[in-house]
């Protein structure tokens, strides 16, 4: 069936959007869209793989799949929005592109949707787990399950939001399929926000007498105008509206194999840490002096066969790297991960996603300052070689150009950002989520205006 495929359109990159594997399946002479970006390398991605046909879809513009079909793409950093028109019905897919930025960016976009394409008949969107924070960044007082409840809860909030503001006449809302198999980490697996209970979490907060239908959708469902089909094979597996309790059957291979360690080689270290000290050196240039001057973390390495630390510091000119067994006394943060993680994160362009929307670390602060800093950002940026959007833009001008001429929206922000921040250029990273690490569930309800709930796979919702 797959390769009868004509098109083929992308959100972005991420592995739960494209999945490499997965483009095996796929006929190599369909016309592949994915986002125009700043960066460069998607096309020789695609080409590699033996897709000729790719366009890079700038936003807002129309590109017709045929005579009654078009799609649109709408950019946001390295996310983007599709919308699919055809014969005047009209999908938006947001996926997981505006879930969790600031109100006022996705309130943003939320309006340039409605006002390009007032009717809506059917809004696809998810809201993802994915990343590290904040199940994985631990402090003194956080309660890890239940701030897990609360952020799942926050984006399936932020989805009625788009949903009350869109009106579109149906909903399907999906969730990334992953779990978490690694004994430390299979609890996140248990925080997840039931979709079974999202209509009624809507009728209850947004719309009591809303007409919106809503639709869960399961591998093998799939609409045909607005009829929905409920043909998957998994309804059978069902309980209580998720397929949560087969995660010990289906991957009972794969659990075992994550308990298992593979204690890294002496010298497998030893070069880890002449890494780690060169990219620290070629990250210095990501922040101010006062932001480095702030610098002061462990990395545990948890595949060493003895207890193995890394502390590091800097004076806010030079880093300080030194191996012991046990953590400095003085450090603000730990960084838990293996060193095969590590390896990957600075040997890949891309390879910190590993650690940070891949679940490959735990970071444990000690500091307050530390966390209204973001200094966990800070240090583990200094542990990636993440491609620099600047250096990229300076390199090949024109795409820059083109890209925020052809989406005015990022254009205007990049404008603003600049004067309104130009005086920060480099300093600590601005980004206002250290509550949700000190908050009291109570107290994050009232910051994020959500009600307060006592929810459980398939119970109704209690206040």
């Amino acid at each position: 069936m797959l390769k009868g495929v004509k098109n083929i359109l992308y959100s972005h990159g991420h592995e739960d959007h494209l999945h490499e594997e997965s483009l095996e399946e796929l006929s190599r002479d369909a016309r592949v869209f994915y986002p125009y970006q700043w960066r460069t390398g998607v096309k020789d991605f695609f080409d590699g793989h033996g897709f000729q046909h790719l366009t890079e879809a700038v936003s807002f513009h129309k590109y017709k799949l045929s005579a009654t079909t078009q799609i649109s793409y709408i950019g946001f950093a390295l996310e983007s929005v599709i919308v699919i028109e055809c014969n005047g019905f009209v999908i938006v897919n947001i996926n997981d592109a505006l879930n969790s930025h600031h109100a006022k960016v996705v309130e943003m976009f939320l309006q340039e949707i409605k006002k390009r394409f007032p009717k809506i008949d059917l809004l696809l969107s998810g809201w993802s787990g994915a990343g590290y924070f904040p199940n994985t960044v631990h402090f003194k007082t956080k309660d890890d399950f239940e701030i897990g409840k609360m952020r799942e809860q926050y984006f399936g909030n932020q989805l009625c939001k788009f949903i009350h503001f869109l009106q579109p006449k149906a909903v399907a809302p999906f969730a990334p399929g992953f779990v978490l198999l690694r004994d430390d980490k299979r609890w996140i697996n248990d925080v997840k926000f039931p979709r079974g209970i999202l209509e009624e979490y809507y009728r209850n907060y947004y719309d009591k007498e809303t007409p919106i239908s809503f639709h869960l959708l399961y591998p093998g469902d799939y609409f045909e105008d607005l009829e929905f089909h409920a043909v998957s094979p998994y309804y059978s597996e069902l309980k209580d509206g998720s397929l949560h309790h087969t995660i010990e059957k289906v991957y009972s291979k794969e659990i075992e194999e994550a308990k298992q360690v593979v204690f890294a080689e002496e010298s497998s270290i030893e070069k880890l840490i002449e890494k780690i000290k060169f990219y620290l050196r070629k990250n210095k240039s990501l922040y101010h002096k006062l932001v480095l001057e702030e610098v002061n973390f462990t990395i545990h390495l948890r595949d060493a066969q003895q207890e193995q630390f890394i502390n590091i510091f800097c004076d806010g000119v030079r880093f300080f790297v030194e191996r012991n067994e046990k953590a400095a006394n003085d450090t603000l943060l730990i960084i838990r991960t293996t060193s095969v993680l590590l390896h990957y994160s600075l040997d890949h362009e891309w390879g910190g996603d590993a650690l940070t929307i891949g679940y490959g670390i735990d970071v444990d602060v000690f500091s307050a300052s530390a966390l209204e800093k973001n200094l966990d950002i800070v240090c583990v940026r200094l542990l990636t070689r993440y491609p620099r959007a600047t250096k990229q833009l300076l390199k090949r001008p024109l795409r820059a150009m083109k890209y925020y001429i052809t989406n005015p929206m990022l254009g205007s922000l990049a404008l603003k950002q600049k004067f309104k921040l130009k005086n920060e250029v480099n300093k600590f990273p601005y980004n206002e989520r250290d509550h949700w690490i000190t908050f009291t569930k109570c107290e994050l309800c009232q910051v994020c205006n959500m009600p307060l709930l006592s929810w459980e796979l398939g119970e109704s919702l209690v206040v």
